[in-house]
This record gives C-alpha cells, structure tokens and sequence, in this order.
C-alpha cells in the first residue's frame, strides 16, 4: 500500500479504516507506525473474510498523542523523515539497538491482539495436539516404538501447553516495557538513570580504623 494512500486517512478524522486483502496485509505494520506518528491508536483487527483483514484505528484525544501529532506535520514541512529508527536497550548494560519504527508497530500489534485474546487460544490448540498424539498413540499400540514415540510427543505439548501461559505472561511483560520506554523516549519523558552502584572500596565498605586512601 503506498504512503500517500495511508496518510490520506490519519487527515484528522475520528476514525479511520483498512481493508486489506492478499499481499496488502504486509502493510499493516507500516500503517501501525504511521497512525502512531498521526496520534491514533489501534482499536481493532477484524477478519471480514479468509483472504482480508480490517484495521480500525481511533483518533487518541490526549495531549500527548495531539502534541505527537502536530510535531510530525511539522517534521513533514520542514521536510524531515516520517518514521526514524530508535535506539533501543541492547542484550547487555550501556549498549543498544537500533529498530524500526515498523519494527515497533509490529510488537505493539501483537501486544494489543495478546491483549484481545490471552493465550487461550493457543493453549487449547497445544492441548489438542497432545490429546491428537496420545489418540495416534492408541491406535499404533500394536507397534512398541510408534507407541513410544507418540506418547513422548503427547506428553512434550502437554507440558508446552501447562507451560505457555507462563512464556506469554514475561514475554508480554517484556514487550510492554520496550513499548512504554519507546513511547517515554518519543515523547521526552525519560526519568534519570538510576544511580551507580557504590564502589567497592567506599566509604561503606571500610572497616574500622582502615585509611581511607593510600
């Protein structure tokens, strides 16, 4: 979907619409991003139909998202990017990297659907996998190893599907404090680090009667 088709939509309207349909559905992320930058939030994801989906966005009233809003149409006069990648907290203390604004559209698309539907889904399908497997398993009983091999398989998505709700929770966590330090650092409202450890030789530290340098 080309950029002007999508901004044409976030022109201040209350609500705004996407049907998607085929190779189309590989924009959805983009236009995440973009109604983001635009101050509207991601209000639903239908699938009208096996081959489309519809995104519904609404315009967020807040200050913030207003101030966010009126800041990229003035980054767009003044000829400046739509969408600029942010450095985000690397793997390791004091190192970073860099994402996409799409990239951060797409984990705040999944948060919301995780929000929508849980892990239930997905708990249900994995135990009925395993439920599947242990039938197999059932009708190869005349065969020791099929037996065997089934019943292994069985009993692994049975302790995936005890174990996924668990995944879900920190990976949810996780995620939505990437997004909420990526909002915070959009919007400058970053509080200061935390302070330093004390150093092993402070003041603290010292014993009784010990110099306090050399």
């Amino acid at each position: 979907m080309k950029d002007a088709e999508i901004l044409a939509q976030f022109d201040g309207r209350g609500r705004a619409e996407f049907l998607l349909g085929g190779f189309e559905a590989m924009s959805s992320d983009k236009i995440t991003a973009f109604a983001f930058e635009f101050g509207y939030d991601l209000y639903a994801t239908e699938t009208p139909s096996k081959s489309t989906m519809r995104l519904i966005y609404e315009r967020n009233d807040s200050p913030t998202a207003r101030r966010r809003a009126q800041q990229t149409v003035d980054r767009l006069r003044a000829g400046g990017p739509l969408l600029a990648p942010w450095a985000a907290p690397g793997p390791q203390p004091g190192t970073t990297s860099l994402k996409s604004a799409i990239e951060i559209a797409a984990v705040r698309r999944r948060l919301a659907a995780y929000e929508a539907s849980g892990a239930k889904g997905l708990v249900v399908l994995t135990a009925l996998l395993s439920l599947g497997f242990l039938a197999l398993a059932w009708v190869a009983r005349g065969s020791l190893g099929g037996v065997i091999i089934l019943s292994m398989v069985a009993v692994c998505l049975a302790v995936v599907a005890v174990l996924i709700p668990r995944w879900l929770t920190r990976w949810y966590e996780k995620n939505r404090q990437l997004i909420r330090l990526y909002d915070q650092q959009r919007h400058g409202h970053v509080g200061p680090p935390p302070p330093p450890p004390p150093h092993p030789n402070g003041p603290a530290d010292r014993q009784p009667g010990q110099e306090g340098g050399p």
